[in-house]
Formats: structure tokens, C-alpha cells, sequence
């Protein structure tokens, strides 16, 4: 008896201790959390008045209303909008990590932070009427292993080890790993109904193209398939009277109109053919969205500053291609782009270079030589992976290839580094080696980019490169992102101010060979993904910004992308009609935020249509 009471109490005290039910999460434990149960976001105006339409605009095509499937181009809204997610993530600037419950009242973590319960809310309905239960969210964890589901969930969701039913509105998550962020990432999960996409003899994949049942606050109305789509708010949402959405989905209707052209869509605006613009181009706002309709008061035009981590935009090379293996070909490529004359004759000084991975952040971005234990980690990673960490991480600081050289001194520098490489002059401009010329493709789905690669292919045929381009539509661009079919893309890595589970998708050796992930250049480096496991693991933020600035270092000296630039500001032109909160949460871009936060002004609109109708100025 005495050894089965010994056997009954250490089985007792082994199991997870929980801390108490909380309305939310946050990466720095409770005391991180800003906002109580009953309060609303700051930045949400609580007295806004719902009705009225917005109408915006989507570059390209879409092929379907399933957006976690691998194959086709989701239609644009559906999430958030249609499908919900667990949780909510706060936009605040001073919140790095923080959730409040979505689905779900209220979370448990458990003290080792390797379980988790959540409370799912009881009157929580999906648009059909059916409620939201704990199968819908096991259902939702299991489809991640569907192969037709998109590859980039299967490495984001990783080391979610276990969902379990408890009871009908309660459901346990186990961790395979101890992860500080990983309770969060668990809150990003769309949970699908499992009565709709969990239809026996249905393929997730090819089935569920139009089809759109979810628990947001909105139901698609009408679409054609590269044409619009028109989403309807539904008066029944279950979650329409919860605090952190008051203020919040104030249009009754949002559509989403789709162009094949930048051209036709900038002046279609002007038309008044949507609502609102994020202008992207530095000419276009530069010389466009000016003139009398703004002097009048018509449309706005204005800057949004942010604090966003700026990430990495750049021409990426794709590794998998014999021409970009070689360390020193491709930093002969990046000397090639001439970002300041670009800077100045294209983008009317609006940009600033990138220089690393993570830039626009002053914690996470690497400040000269490393230091400490960051200078630890790549010493350590340098011997132990030999030929994958370059001297120059330790003995250089992060930065564009040849930033603030003349152009003509980075190009004798490329020179050399494909002389060098094996690469000789041949007698018709064209570099060879091995009988086999240097040229290759640069894949675009803009049109817009071509003004900007044409310099640069003009720079490439100075050093012996002959690079061509070629601008394709939405959907074979997709098909050929997926396949990793490319020589040359531009690519764009947005980064959070909490880096996790993301980063295996966009660099590990293993999302180099799985269709549809983020590593477009092929990387297969060892020393990254070992800094990948210890940001996945860490457990302190000086720990995580140690490997993320270590993992920068690498990224950036190994010059697998051209670094283009970044702006630390939305840009967006709108029509006069809306009334808006005071606050702008940055951490959100633009126009997500006009679509949750805005609201349409009758009384505005009235006016607008009067002083357009009589060619006055709007007061």
C-alpha cells in the first residue's frame, strides 16, 4: 500500500501545474498583457457608426475561397474576415507579443509552458449557425498534416505536439518543445468548421475552391473568380458585442475589385472606381494622386508612420540553380544594383537601403562588429560547420554589398569575384565557364518592377551577366514560386518584433526541398538551422535577439539577395467620405487597419457628392 500511495502522489505532483484562466496571452507572462477582459483596443473609436460600403483593390487574380490550401491564389479578405483565428494579436506599438481571445474567453498555460487550455466562448457560431466547438479545433489541428494543405502551416505549427478534446467547449494543446512563443503561435491557427471541410470523400485541396464557411464577422455576398469579390458584415455575429471589437467591421459591405493592369488600376481610382489606394510606387506618389481633386479635398493623400520591422526586400537568387552555388557569384550579382542612382532618378529619395534582415528595428538589427555572446555563437558555429558561416560575419559588420562606393568601383570588384570565380569574358560580352554562358531569368508579376531591372540588367551586361526578364500573370507566378521554377524573383521577407516559427519556412534546409514554402533562394545551411532551434527555444528576449542577430549576420555575408530598400511609412490615397479612430496602430499596415477600424461617414459622402457635382471645394 505504502508504495502504491508513493507511486500516486509523484504521479500527482508530475502532472503540469496552470496558472489561472486569463483573457489573453502574452510573450512576457500576464504582467505583459495591456488590456483587461472588459476593455477595448485603445486605437478602436467605440462610438463609430456601422452602415455604408468600402470598395478596394486587388492586383491580380484569385483562384479560389480556400486560403490554406497549397495550389490556386485565395481570394483577398478571407482572413480575419471570414475565417477567425483563436486569438486576437494585438497592433499596439507596445505590446511585442500579446493575445486576447478570439474563439476563446479565456486560457490556461501551464507553468512549464508546455501545455495549454483554452475556454472556448459557448455562444460561439460559425456563419451557418452551427456552434464552434473543441472537434472544430482538433479537426482544424489535424488538417494541417493533409497534403494538400499549404506546406508553410505544416512548419509554423511544428511543434504543436497534441490538440485533445476535454469537453465540448474545452481543449488541451501539448508542445513537443519548450518554446516562450509557441502558446502564441498555437493562437494563430484558423479554426475551420469541421461539419464543412471535414465532409467525408471531400479533398481539401480541389473541393473547397468556393467555399467559405468561417466564424468572422463577415459572409462572402457575390464574386467571380478574377473579377471582385463583395463580402457582407452579418448582423448576427456572434462576436459583434465582445470588447476588443467594438469599434471594430464597421462596413456593412467590403469589395474587393481586380485588376490585370497597375496602369488601369491607378486611374480607376481617380475615377472613383474604390475607395482607397496603398500607393507602393515611389513615382506614383511622387506625381501622381496630387492636382485639383486634392486641393479640393476630394481624396487625401497622407503618410502613416510605423515602427514595423522592415524585413528584407531584395532580387533573390535561387541557390537550387548551379549559377548562384558559388558565395562569390553572388555578391558580384548584389555589387551590380546601383541603389543610390536608383534612389535618386526612380524612387524620388524616398527609400533607405536595405542593409540587413531585420532592419528599421534599433534591438534585433546587428550594430557593428559582433560582440559578446553573439560573437560566441558564430565562432562556435564557424569551426563546427565548416565553409557555412564566412569570416566576414565576425570581421565585418551587416550591410549592402558596396554601400557608398561608386559604381564603377563595385563593378571591378564583381569583375574580380567572377574572374575568380571561373567565370572569363568571353569574346561576345557574355561571361563562361565550362562552355556554358552566364545567362538567366528574372521572374516579375509587376509590370511596375521592370523600370527598376532594366538599370540593373544594364549594369549585369557591364560585368559579362546577361540577365533577361520576363513579367507573368498572378497565377503562373504563384505556380512558379511554389515549384521553385525561377533563376531570379523579387522577394519580399517580412519579419514581427517576435521571430519564431516562421523563420524554418523562410531558411531551414528542410523548406529548401518542400513545394510552397518561403526559402525561395534553396538555403541548406546547418549553422542556420541551429540558430533556428535556438530561436524557436529561447527563453529569455536576450537569447532570442543574440540568435536572431547571429542568424542575420549569416544571411547577409552569405549574399543570397540583392538588397533592395524600405520605407518607414504607409502611403495611401482615400476618398473624403470615412471617419477614422485618432489613433493609428502601426503594427498593422494600412489598410488592414481602414478595413477593421474605419468607418463610412454619410454625412461626408453627401458632401462630397455635392461639392464634386458643383466643382467646389469640400470643407
Amino acid at each position: 500500500m505504502n508504495k502504491f500511495i508513493t507511486l500516486l502522489f509523484s504521479l500527482i505532483f508530475a502532472l503540469p501545474t496552470f496558472a489561472q484562466a486569463l483573457p489573453g496571452l502574452s510573450l512576457y507572462g500576464p504582467e505583459g498583457l495591456k488590456y483587461k477582459a472588459d476593455e477595448p483596443y485603445s486605437y478602436a473609436n467605440t462610438k463609430s457608426v456601422k452602415g455604408g460600403r468600402l470598395v478596394l483593390a486587388d492586383f491580380g487574380a484569385f483562384t479560389k475561397l480556400n486560403p490554406l490550401s497549397l495550389k490556386g491564389v485565395p481570394s483577398p479578405g478571407l482572413n480575419g474576415l471570414i475565417f477567425q483565428t483563436a486569438m486576437d494579436s494585438s497592433a499596439d506599438d507596445d505590446e511585442a507579443f500579446s493575445q486576447y481571445g478570439a474563439l476563446v474567453e479565456s486560457v490556461e498555460l501551464s507553468e512549464d509552458r508546455m501545455s495549454m487550455i483554452y475556454h472556448i466562448y459557448k455562444d460561439a457560431k460559425f456563419s451557418d449557425g452551427k456552434p464552434v466547438t473543441a472537434d472544430d479545433f482538433v479537426f482544424s489541428f489535424n488538417l494541417i498534416q493533409d497534403p494538400e494543405y499549404h506546406p508553410f502551416y505544416k512548419a509554423y505549427f511544428h511543434d504543436i505536439k497534441s490538440a485533445e478534446k476535454i469537453d465540448d467547449h474545452t481543449v488541451k494543446y501539448q508542445f513537443s518543445i519548450f518554446n516562450q512563443e509557441l502558446p502564441l503561435i498555437t493562437g494563430q491557427m484558423t479554426i475551420l468548421p469541421k461539419h464543412i471541410y471535414g465532409e467525408a470523400g471531400k479533398k481539401f485541396g480541389s473541393d473547397f475552391d468556393q467555399v467559405a464557411v468561417g466564424s468572422g464577422p463577415y459572409i462572402v455576398e457575390k464574386y467571380e473568380f478574377g473579377k471582385y469579390i463583395t463580402l457582407k458584415r452579418n448582423k448576427n455575429w456572434w462576436a459583434k458585442d465582445l470588447a476588443k471589437n467594438l469599434g471594430r467591421y464597421n462596413f456593412d459591405e467590403i469589395t474587393w475589385k481586380i485588376f490585370l493592369d497597375p496602369v488601369a488600376q491607378r486611374e480607376a481610382f481617380k475615377g472613383e472606381g474604390y475607395d482607397v489606394i496603398q500607393v507602393n510606387s515611389s513615382r506614383d506618389w511622387a506625381l501622381d494622386y496630387q492636382g485639383d481633386y486634392v486641393k479640393k479635398g476630394y481624396y487625401k493623400r497622407e503618410k502613416f508612420p510605423h515602427n514595423r520591422v522592415a524585413g528584407m526586400q531584395g532580387f533573390a537568387m535561387n541557390t537550387r540553380n548551379d549559377l548562384f552555388k558559388s558565395r562569390k557569384v553572388r555578391a558580384a550579382v548584389a555589387l551590380a544594383f546601383d541603389f543610390e542612382w536608383s534612389n535618386k532618378n526612380l524612387f524620388y529619395g524616398q527609400y533607405t537601403r536595405n542593409q540587413n534582415y531585420f532592419d528599421n528595428n534599433s534591438e534585433m538589427k546587428p550594430q557593428g562588429l559582433p560582440q559578446g555572446n553573439v560573437k560566441t555563437l558564430l565562432e562556435n558555429l564557424r569551426q563546427k560547420y565548416k565553409g557555412h558561416v564566412p569570416k566576414t560575419t565576425l570581421t565585418k559588420p551587416v550591410g549592402a554589398p558596396g554601400e557608398g562606393q561608386a559604381l564603377e568601383k563595385n563593378l571591378a570588384l564583381a569583375s574580380s569575384l567572377l574572374d575568380s570565380a571561373g567565370w572569363k569574358m568571353g569574346p561576345t560580352g557574355i561571361r563562361t565557364k565550362d562552355g556554358k554562358p552566364f545567362k538567366f531569368k528574372l521572374v516579375l508579376v509587376s509590370p511596375a518592377f521592370q523600370r527598376i531591372s532594366e538599370p540593373y540588367k544594364n549594369n549585369l551586361a557591364k560585368i559579362g551577366l546577361d540577365m533577361d526578364i520576363q513579367v507573368v500573370q498572378v497565377a503562373q507566378y504563384e505556380e512558379i514560386l511554389r515549384d521553385f521554377k525561377f533563376d531570379m524573383i523579387v522577394a519580399n521577407f517580412g519579419q514581427s518584433r517576435s521571430p519564431g516559427n516562421e523563420q524554418r519556412s523562410m531558411w531551414s534546409s528542410e523548406a529548401a526541398d518542400t513545394p510552397g514554402s518561403r526559402n525561395m533562394m534553396g538555403i541548406k545551411n546547418p549553422a542556420i538551422d541551429e540558430l533556428i532551434d535556438l530561436i524557436v527555444k529561447a527563453g529569455t528576449r536576450k537569447e532570442l535577439v543574440d540568435a536572431i542577430q547571429a542568424l542575420d549576420r549569416i544571411l547577409t555575408h552569405q549574399f543570397y539577395m540583392v538588397p533592395h530598400w524600405y520605407i518607414a511609412y504607409d502611403r495611401a490615397a482615400y476618398w473624403n467620405k470615412f471617419s477614422r479612430p485618432k489613433n493609428n496602430p502601426s503594427q498593422s499596415p494600412i489598410i488592414s487597419n481602414i478595413v477593421e477600424w474605419w468607418s463610412y461617414d454619410a454625412d461626408l459622402a453627401k458632401k462630397l457628392e455635392t461639392a464634386r457635382s458643383k466643382g467646389i471645394p469640400l470643407n
